[in-house]
């Protein structure tokens, strides 16, 4: 009887342990701390579930249902968040297409060689990345034949700045670089027609300075007009309080659907599945996508993020 109660008293300690955390990043709005919390939703969701099972059978029958209850309802919620992105019925109206790709290349990258014959094969129109060093920078140099037009900004907090490159022209008069702020933004030119470009690396909410650096950065969204696309590492879940801030300021919406896009395998080597969805893509309201994916590994701990949008 002792065993059992002691038993009962660990499974409560464990379960009010995940249970608050879990809930306060419901609040993610009140507090940066509790933004973090909100990027491990699904992985608390996970262990909340088979504890709240253990718990329903340390009570009376009758008394179990509260527990089925809750159960069922994390598990449909699980199920909701964990959707992969599903696309649009295409519209015929949106006849131009842009291929884009979003990747923090990792300032320990070594495989250059693996991207940049990646980059040269994918097709795509426009790049936007993150850490990204000097010999990385020297190392992008060697494809400007195939991405011509290619702008690099400063990010003192991390190893390593943020990049653009295109095969578009840039239109110098609208740009901006943030420097050491984490915000890289230009004008391409496709077929005469502009689209803002932002590459954004923003920090982890607590206890670093994300929330500072996203006031600082929302200003340069206040003159945005017409098609623009914001992509980066905003060590951010979706769902967040820190990127629903950047798609209300810039009049955007976050690509829908679960992307595992950072494994931290190598960081917490005791959770060799431990990932995270923390590489995101905002579109206004003119772009379709068309289809959206996480590609292979290319030699950093984050992995691109490849989509296709029409307008």
């Amino acid at each position: 009887m002792q065993f059992k109660k002691t038993m009962k008293l660990l499974i409560y300690i464990i379960f009010i342990s995940i249970s608050i955390p879990f809930l306060l990043g419901f609040f993610n709005g009140v507090h940066p701390l509790f933004d973090s919390f909100s990027h491990f939703r699904i992985h608390l969701l996970l262990m909340l579930l088979p504890v709240m099972l253990l718990l329903a059978f340390f009570h009376k029958a009758k008394n179990r249902i509260a527990y089925f209850l809750l159960i069922a309802m994390g598990t449909f919620y699980l199920y909701f968040i964990t959707q992969p992105f599903v696309a649009q019925t295409p519209d015929k109206e949106k006849t131009n297409k842009l291929k884009h790709i979003q990747f923090n290349l990792n300032f320990r990258n070594r495989h250059m060689d693996e991207v940049l014959k990646y980059f040269e094969e994918s097709s795509a129109d426009v790049i936007t990345l993150e850490e990204v060093t000097v010999p990385h920078q020297q190392a992008l140099g060697s494809i400007k034949e195939t991405y011509p037009y290619q702008a690099y900004c400063e990010f003192y907090p991390v190893v390593g700045g943020i990049a653009i490159l295109s095969k578009h022209p840039f239109v110098p008069e609208k740009s901006s670089c943030l420097k050491g702020r984490g915000l890289l933004w230009t004008q391409i030119l496709v077929n005469q027609e502009p689209i803002n470009i932002v590459a954004i690396h923003t920090l982890w909410p607590y206890p670093h300075g994300q929330p500072a650096q996203i006031q600082e950065i929302k200003s340069v969204f206040k003159d945005f007009k017409g098609l623009t696309l914001i992509a980066g590492d905003f060590n951010a879940a979706p769902w967040s309080y820190s990127v629903d801030q950047i798609a209300e300021a810039s009049n955007t919406k976050v690509i829908d659907g679960l992307r595992w896009t950072i494994d931290l395998k190598k960081q917490l080597p005791l959770f060799p599945n431990f990932k995270l969805p923390i590489d995101q893509v905002l579109l206004s309201d003119e772009f379709q996508v068309e289809k959206i994916f996480v590609e292979k590994s290319l030699g950093s701990d984050h992995l691109p993020v490849v989509s296709t949008i029409r307008y």
